[in-house]
């Protein structure tokens, strides 16, 4: 679990297998053997996951470098406690992740070899919360690596492009597609700035959570998202709408809970 008044980069931990229990070569349900390599988490990108809870779903990537609250429930009392994690990714539709489905592993939407994207955690009701996944492999580095195939075939690259492409489309109304492209140079643009305001947006009750994601309006702008427990008309005359010229925008995710 996350530490409270501190910075968490990762929620992850090393469990022991008993021998002859697990299958050696990685290989999950109805995923398959993963890739060795990591794909950094990066806007638009479909992704899916296998869990105990709710099976194999799918889900995009909808803001990255994330600064959230995550409530948990108190060890051995009543009551919870909140820990803030940084620079993680967030994932729509909420129902990707369910409780008892923390630790499934979050893969490249690809038919074979899926590269790892992160490792997934808590959320809510519209939105999933994982852990990139080399933060996660570079805390238990040198003594954790991933099991699966060596290599990411030309092939399976290319299938998961085009099925990442065709399921955004598919999951958005005509008058509001997701853009095929996003540019980096412009993601990073608006991280600075958020990263700058991201203190003070986190003082004003009510928020939960500031990260980048895609403008709701205009096409494959990157745009400051403030998450919140509920989107009041007070929390609307109080947050920004915009900072250094660049869009803030609002959502509404209810409380994130830990998973």
């Amino acid at each position: 679990a996350g530490l409270s008044g501190v910075d968490n980069d990762d929620n992850a931990a090393i469990a022991q297998v008993r021998p002859g229990a697990v299958d050696p070569s990685g290989s999950i349900v109805d995923i398959g053997v993963v890739s060795t390599e990591t794909l950094p988490p990066t806007l638009n990108v479909a992704v899916k996951k296998s869990g105990r809870t709710t099976g194999l779903t799918r889900g995009v990537i909808t803001a990255v470098n994330v600064t959230v609250d995550v409530t948990y429930s108190k060890t051995c009392g009543s009551g919870s406690q909140t820990a803030r994690f940084v620079k993680q990714i967030f994932v729509s539709p909420g129902s990707f992740l369910g409780g008892g489905d923390s630790g499934s592993l979050m893969v490249e939407d690809a038919a074979t070899s899926p590269r790892s994207v992160g490792l997934l955690f808590a959320g809510s009701s519209t939105a999933a919360v994982a852990n990139p996944i080399q933060t996660v492999l570079s805390a238990f580095e040198p003594d954790v690596t991933l099991v699966g195939s060596a290599q990411t075939s030309f092939l399976a690259k290319m299938l998961a492009f085009a099925k990442s492409f065709w399921r955004i489309t598919e999951s958005q109304a005509a008058s509001q597609q997701l853009p095929e492209q996003v540019d980096p140079a412009a993601v990073d643009a608006v991280r600075r700035v958020q990263e700058r305001h991201e203190t003070k947006l986190l003082s004003i009750p009510g928020v939960v959570g500031v990260g980048v994601g895609l403008s709701d309006t205009v096409a494959a702008q990157p745009v400051i998202k403030v998450y919140v427990k509920k989107a009041t008309a007070q929390l609307r005359r109080t947050l920004p709408p915009s900072l250094e010229g660049v869009d803030v925008e609002i959502v509404e995710t209810g409380e994130i809970f830990a998973y």
